[in-house]
């Protein structure tokens, strides 16, 4: 951390510690703690092995400590961050640092709105610039610099941002600006419909060592693949939301200029003649998304498209995966929250994806209710990626009896989303229920049964839940993920035990746990993570 981010994050504390002599009505503390533990029980077996916490280390930790103060029109805020032999950064090795993770100060001076320090932000959907953070993932793309907003009327408004983008405890080199103009209109007399309309623009500036590393990189290409190099990146977005009585339709339109990203699945020519994947490339990107919702009585229907193309738009050229993405493509499948319904997610595709996904939600009766969902994936050439149909029933009989019940197909391109080569077509049929009874006021019990059928990864399995609640402190749950028709492996179980426990606005929860390895998705995220063996305990504090 720089000193002046020192100086400030001191000066912030300092004021929480300083004011005494204010009323309750001038000031306002509040804050939030987060911590988790996990302790690391190798197990050869289920492939829990062969990182440093299993080898040595045996425990691993994270911590979030958030502090905001509100004081004669200025919000301040600090956080303290946490990690050791973390496994959140990268789940095959160990991280471990501390220190001031975010601050942040912001003032409104009759229309005009002041904010600096580490700011969560974003334009449109965020397909051009978002700012955000997942603490599942270990994602903070926090912007470091200033922001500014400048009301007009009631109606529209102009925000300008300047920074870097945060990267752990430090930031990138590049410089990133931004411009965003957004308004309201109303549409006919009655004004009972409107328009959200806006349009922004993001600029990106390498740094000369970001430059000078790119050429010393691209220097190396054949003259085919070779590829000119510029300092600055546009990218430049137009959007709306349209409101027109029970129907709302948003459409976003974005462009970026050429831009030097690295795409992993392009061929690059070897100077001995031969061929090897993964090149850095020079080329403008494009992307087009619609959402659209209606609801009546008894019906809502919510369809989706987005058609990708060279969206790749990073702080830092050589940053991979999930770090350095400077926006947010939104994604084209829904996180499924029964465990072998959640198995296989895919995740967004920046280079090459044309997308679409449709829900629609029966209200048949008072207490039967009917969810259809259908999506499709596909790169823009054509070839599948990801589709899932998925149809579930429910009944309520009141509130303290309700059952889900319902039937999911997925096919999953596990070689593009897991860098699996040569791997075939996952395909699973996955039926489910789920069955909730209130016992009394405060004791209820919730059942899961899911099957899944495949023959590709692991091959089937099998899951069963049983959780006892006692609201509001306490609650217990069991559950056991077993390999009917193993594949790889011998017919192993994933056992899992949870405690959780709940005391005003604190929550306690202890885990043993036994995890297959997977996909692990957060905010529409994913990234696949090794087997896991051991015990979780996390604490969560609001105050």
């Amino acid at each position: 951390m720089s000193i002046v981010s020192r100086v400030i994050a001191a000066l912030a504390i300092w004021m929480f510690l300083a004011s005494p002599s204010l009323t309750q009505e001038e000031s306002e503390l509040s804050g939030s703690l987060q911590l988790t533990g996990n302790v690391f029980l190798e197990d050869t077996r289920i492939g829990a092995t062969g990182t440093p916490q299993y080898d040595h280390q045996l425990f691993g930790a994270e911590s979030w400590l958030d502090l905001s103060y509100r004081i004669k029109g200025f919000d301040i805020g600090v956080r303290f961050d946490l990690f050791q032999n973390s496994n959140l950064l990268n789940p095959n090795d160990s991280y471990s640092a501390q220190g001031f993770g975010r601050w942040y100060v912001t003032k409104t001076i009759g229309r005009l709105a002041l904010s600096a320090g580490y700011l969560y932000d974003q334009i449109g959907s965020g397909i051009i610039f978002r700012a955000y953070e997942e603490r599942p993932l270990l994602i903070d793309n926090a912007l470091y610099g200033l922001s500014t907003k400048y009301d007009f009327n009631e109606n529209w408004s102009i925000k300008g941002l300047i920074g870097k983008q945060k990267n752990l405890f430090g930031s990138y080199d590049s410089g990133i600006k931004a411009v965003q103009v957004e308004g309201y209109l109303t549409i006919g007399k009655n004004g009972l419909s409107s328009m959200v309309p806006g349009i922004g623009l993001v600029n990106r500036t390498w740094s000369d060592d970001q430059v000078n590393q790119l050429i010393n990189t691209v220097r190396l290409y054949t003259p085919q693949d070779s590829i000119g190099l510029f300092y600055n990146s546009w990218a430049f977005t137009v959007y709306n939301t349209l409101s027109l009585g029970p129907a709302s339709l948003y459409t976003e339109a974005a462009f970026k200029h050429n831009d030097v990203y690295f795409d992993p699945e392009s061929q690059r020519t070897l100077y001995s003649g031969g061929t090897t994947l993964g090149r850095f490339r020079n080329d403008p990107g494009s992307v087009f998304y619609g959402s659209l919702s209606v609801g009546t009585r008894g019906l809502g229907i919510t369809l989706e498209y987005k058609r990708t193309e060279d969206f790749d738009f990073r702080a830092d050229p050589f940053a991979a995966l999930n770090r350095g993405l400077i926006n947010y493509l939104p994604p084209m499948a829904r996180l499924n929250t029964f465990r072998l319904k959640g198995r296989y997610t895919p995740s967004t595709q920046s280079i090459s994806e044309r997308a679409i996904e449709m829900e629609i939600r029966y209200g048949l009766s008072k207490k039967w209710k009917l969810v259809q969902y259908f999506s499709d994936v596909r790169t823009l050439q054509g070839d599948l990626l990801y589709r899932e149909f998925d149809n579930e029933i429910t009944f309520r009989r009141s509130s303290a009896l309700q059952v889900i019940f319902g039937i999911q197909a997925q096919q999953y391109n596990q070689s593009i989303f897991e860098g699996k080569a040569g791997v075939p077509m996952v395909e699973t049929v996955v039926p489910y229920i789920e069955w909730f009874s209130r016992i009394s006021r405060s004791k209820s019990i919730r059942v899961e049964f899911q099957y899944m059928s495949s023959q590709q990864d692991f091959g089937g399995w099998m899951f069963g839940l049983l959780e006892y609640s006692i609201a509001p402190k306490w609650s217990f749950a069991l559950s056991d993920m077993y390999n009917i028709s193993p594949e790889k492996t011998d017919d192993l179980h994933y056992p899992r035990i949870d405690v959780v426990f709940s005391r005003r606005s604190n929550r306690y929860s202890f885990s043993y746990v036994k995890q297959v390895e997977g996909v692990i998705c957060a905010g529409g995220i994913c990234r696949l993570e090794p087997a896991f063996s051991g015990f979780k305990l996390s604490l969560s504090s609001i105050f």
